[in-house]
């Protein structure tokens, strides 16, 4: 999905004084990545008010944008800094009397655009958000022409007007102290920047990068909060579907961890309930003379409901890592996240029925083929596996505990003339074998054998898992960041929930080593 965000662009000059003119882009060449911007673009932002940003950061406005007009050469900007109201706003002017700070960036939502020959893009609509004081511009062109003291423009009754003076003026002195403090916050920034952290890599993809500013801060830091969204559900303020990545990288480790999910379809529906069609009976032909009667059949549909379930999970993180991070922060609480989810999942795929929670592949356990338990694990075994017909045989796991497989174990190495039923795995992540077929532990499964209270049946499952066993995901990874409820204990809490429901749809695919 296309993420949308702010773009910025151009750069601006600055003279002594507090209201700052400048030309905001330059339509007469290209930017440095090649952008260029046609006159009337920016024809919705003329005769609008806009907001003067420092460094397109949304907690440093520092002034007002009051006039805004497109000309020949460039998008003339006129405005003023907020120096008796805003302390940011008086540092600014000393940057900008220092010639620190001498450039014009524009912050936009890219509404039409098309590729340019060699690079860059031709932008003819847009939406104009902002208009930025920074110190280098993506546009060379963009610079502040003039900045007036506002100090000098005030009048009092008891003043006399001065006197023309031809000759040139004094620069101001630069206000030490100001500068001084925005050393001081400059230096806290590249120290910031200098973290060893994934988050602060220039190449990670624009939403990565922002929703780790997110995780740690809370803030946006000048872009829209949809930067967070992939999908359309989105509710309250703080109230998110997870970045792309980080949504994959949960998705990964649900999988690495839960053999079900790794096994069974994957579908993702959009609807609380679905309707999986399933052949209850084929077309059957009779053979016939050449001239004989021939039988009319059809083939007899069922359909399997899946309804989805919602799993929510709190992970709290404290204020202080949150603050001093040194790690990839929005990496760490997905792999918190997917633990949780993990878990739960692996024991509703398995034991679920259904109510309030995905219906598990137990719950159908009745209609599953395989056997009974006898005194034999490793005949019962043969026998389970025989009994799988042998189109879903020849793409068949097992699902088994692990006391379970500890006692096939046993039960084949001490044997003289069947210890090639168990092959251990020659490499590292690559399932032992049973019979030729992959071995996925199922922590929730029975022991083989066992008589005691809480069995849910079947000690072993065998069968193709993704014809047999479907997972129906309704809505990604949503995250909420809630920084109030466990302020008290200096804990900030991120709340994931996700929503999903399964359901066995073809019993004849799986079997099982039922109880005695």
């Amino acid at each position: 999905m296309q993420i949308d965000r702010l773009e910025f662009k151009a750069a601006f000059t600055a003279d002594e004084t507090g209201v700052v003119t400048g030309k905001a882009w330059d339509f007469s060449s290209p930017d440095r990545v090649g952008d260029v911007i046609e006159p009337a673009a920016f024809a919705g932002a003329v005769g609008k008010s806009l907001p003067m940003l420092f460094a397109h950061d949304q907690a440093q406005a520092v002034g007002v944008w009051d006039g805004i007009a497109v000309e020949s050469d460039g998008l003339k900007v006129t405005g003023k800094l907020l120096v008796d109201e805003v302390a940011r706003a008086r540092e600014v002017r000393a940057l900008l009397q220092a010639k620190a700070v001498t450039g014009l960036s524009v912050g936009f939502m890219t509404k039409k655009a098309a590729p340019r020959k060699g690079g860059g893009r031709t932008i003819s609509d847009l939406d104009l958000v902002e208009v930025s004081l920074v110190a280098v511009p993506a546009h060379d062109g963009a610079r502040v022409s003039t900045v007036k003291d506002l100090n000098h423009m005030t009048n009092t009754a008891a003043a006399p007007a001065a006197p023309e003076k031809t000759e040139e003026k004094t620069a101001p002195a630069v206000d030490q102290k100001a500068l001084d403090a925005i050393q001081k916050r400059l230096d806290a920034i590249e120290a910031a920047g200098n973290r060893l952290s994934a988050d602060n890599d220039n190449d990670a993809p624009f939403d990565t990068k922002a929703i780790s500013d997110w995780a740690r801060t809370g803030k946006l830091n000048g872009v829209e909060e949809k930067t967070l969204t992939i999908g359309a559900d989105t509710g309250a303020t703080g109230d998110n579907i997870i970045a792309p990545e980080y949504s994959t990288s949960v998705i990964t480790k649900l999988t690495e961890m839960n053999p079900i999910r790794q096994l069974s379809n994957v579908i993702t529906v959009g609807s609380q309930t679905i309707y999986i069609p399933v052949l209850d009976s084929d077309a059957e032909g009779t053979w016939v003379s050449e001239t004989g009667n021939r039988t009319e059949d059809q083939p007899a549909f069922d359909q399997v409901q899946i309804s989805n379930h919602e799993h929510a999970v709190i992970v709290g993180v404290s204020n202080q890592l949150l603050d001093d991070s040194v790690i990839d922060l929005a990496s760490f609480i997905a792999n918190r996240a997917a633990m949780m989810f993990a878990k739960a999942e692996a024991t509703a795929f398995l034991t679920g029925s259904g109510t309030g929670e995905p219906a598990g592949i137990i719950e159908a356990l009745s209609d599953l083929g395989g056997k009974t338990e006898g005194t034999d694990i490793l005949e019962d075994i043969v026998d389970v596996y025989y009994s799988l017909p042998s189109a879903y045989a020849a793409r068949g796991s097992w699902l088994l505990s692990r006391p379970t497989i500890a006692a096939i174990r046993k039960a084949a190495d001490l044997s003289d003339n069947r210890n090639g039923i168990w092959s251990d795995s020659l490499q590292v992540g690559t399932p032992a074998r049973l019979l030729g077929a992959p071995v996925y532990e199922a922590p929730g499964l029975d022991t083989y054998g066992s008589t005691s209270t809480g069995n849910v049946g079947a000690s072993a499952l065998f069968g193709d898992f993704s014809s047999g066993f479907t997972i129906a995901d309704r809505r990604g990874m949503r995250l909420v960041r809630d920084p109030y409820t466990a302020a008290g204990q200096g804990i900030t809490k991120f709340h994931f929930s996700k929503r999903v429901g399964s359901a066995v749809v073809l019993p004849e695919a799986i079997v099982a080593l039922k109880a005695a």
